[in-house]
């Protein structure tokens, strides 16, 4: 009964046999390839999720590791909310990554626009200088700006940082406007000329509002990057505070660690909100 059983589940999934008896091949590999999909995104779900969740349930344990269980408690979110130098980072941080993501922006959408649109000499020469933040390694750029800030006698600190992080975070500006702006529909902006608006009219309500969840997406990006980079602070951040590095001053020294998995567990809240937000007002994830 087994036997059969199984025989008419793979014949319902393969489909039935030939005329000769045999189930032909590419339908076998076929069904192979969808459950090998299935358990390769599975797996990958699992690979990403798992330690996000485990950090959300240890910011509830009395103990830093799942087992021996010894309880729930609030107490490690006492101790984020009464940390002072971790919530100070916290806030540094989030001023840095605002205030970058925001020049990024003002930077790269004209700069979008003139890559997309323009032909000039060295267009294709600006564009990998573009991208070339983003393919450089974060050490590489945090000891370069470094030297150059002693160079010329800039000091290390908050306004370093956001330009470290203004340069970081122009290729994920430029990226999702010029790629919006290569499929965009001149004929739209054609017709409202033809209604009678000027160029800054067209640019106001037909272009910009068409391209603006390629602009959310490039500034959401660019501020996660701000926000959760340690190499590019490390060297240019100077005595100023970041969440990073206070972090990283945490495990170093072993101090103040309880309040760690209630910092990381509001983070991806904050995070997981935003982009929640972001998502039904505009769908962002589209042009990333």
């Amino acid at each position: 009964m087994a036997d059969s059983e199984g025989h008419g589940r793979l014949s319902r999934l393969v489909g039935e046999p030939g005329l000769a008896g045999t189930v032909p091949v590419d339908r076998v590999v076929s069904a192979i390839a969808s459950y090998g999909m299935w358990a390769l995104t599975i797996g990958i779900i699992v690979f990403l999720w798992l330690p996000l969740s485990l950090i959300v349930v240890l910011s509830f344990m009395e103990s830093s590791v799942l087992f021996p269980f010894e309880g729930v408690t609030l107490a490690n979110y006492v101790s984020l909310f009464t940390n002072a130098s971790l919530l100070g980072a916290a806030r540094q941080s989030a001023i840095v990554a605002t205030t970058s993501a925001a020049v990024a922006t003002l930077i790269g959408v004209p700069l979008g626009f003139a890559i997309a649109r323009r032909t000039f000499r060295g267009r294709s020469v600006l564009r990998g200088l573009v991208i070339l933040p983003l393919l450089m390694p974060g050490i590489i750029m945090g000891i370069s700006l470094l030297i150059l800030f002693r160079v010329i006698g800039f000091s290390p600190g908050f306004f370093g940082t956001v330009l470290a992080h203004s340069v970081y975070g122009l290729p994920f500006i430029v990226l999702p406007v010029t790629a919006r702006l290569a499929v965009f529909d001149r004929k739209l902006e054609e017709g409202a000329r033809d209604l009678g608006a000027d160029r800054s009219g067209v640019l106001k309500d037909v272009t910009l509002p068409i391209i603006s969840p390629a602009i959310a997406a490039g500034f959401v990006f660019a501020w996660l990057r701000s926000f959760e980079d340690f190499i590019r602070v490390f060297f240019v951040g100077g005595t100023m505070d970041a969440l990073t590095k206070e972090m990283y001053g945490m495990v170093v020294y072993s101090q103040g660690t309880e309040a760690m998995d209630p910092m990381a567990t509001l983070i991806v809240v904050v995070v997981a909100s935003a982009l929640a937000v972001a998502i039904n007002l505009r769908d962002i994830l589209e042009y990333v």
